[in-house]
C-alpha cells in the first residue's frame, strides 16, 4: 500500500514538473513571437542592422540587450539581419547604437575572433 502511494505521489511530481516546465517554454515562445511581431510591424522604429559575414548575431543582440533595446533576428532574408526597437526614435537612438554594436566587435561570445566593423543600417 505504502509503495504505491509513493509512486502516486513520484507520477503526480513529475507530471507537475513537466506542466510546469512546458507552461514556461510556450510563454517564452509567445513573448519571442510578440516581440518579433512588433518589430516587423511598419509603425515601430527600427534600426536594421545586415549581420557580416563570421559574424554571430548574438553577439550583437546580447550587447544591444545589455543596454536595454529590444532585438530580434529577421529571418525573412537571407543574409541575417538584426532590428533593434527604437522607442525614442530612430534619429535620436542612431548613434547610441552604433557604439553599442561597435563595442560587440568579435565573431563569436567566447574566444571570437576581433572584427573591423563598419555599422551601416540599411536605411543609409
Amino acid at each position: 500500500m505504502y509503495y504505491a502511494f509513493a509512486l502516486f505521489a513520484a507520477v503526480l511530481v513529475l507530471a507537475l514538473i513537466i506542466l510546469y516546465v512546458v507552461r514556461q517554454q510556450t510563454g517564452f515562445l509567445h513573448r519571442h513571437a510578440e516581440v518579433d511581431r512588433e518589430l516587423h510591424d511598419p509603425r515601430t522604429p527600427t534600426l536594421e542592422y545586415d549581420i557580416p559575414t563570421g559574424q554571430d548575431p548574438t553577439v550583437i543582440r546580447a550587447a544591444l540587450e545589455r543596454e536595454g533595446y529590444i532585438t530580434t533576428v529577421d529571418t525573412e532574408h537571407a543574409h541575417q539581419r538584426v532590428l533593434i526597437a527604437c522607442p525614442s526614435g530612430v534619429d535620436r537612438e542612431r548613434g547610441h547604437v552604433r557604439a553599442v554594436i561597435q563595442s560587440a566587435s568579435v565573431s563569436t561570445q567566447d574566444d571570437g575572433v576581433p572584427l573591423q566593423l563598419d555599422v551601416r543600417f540599411r536605411d543609409e
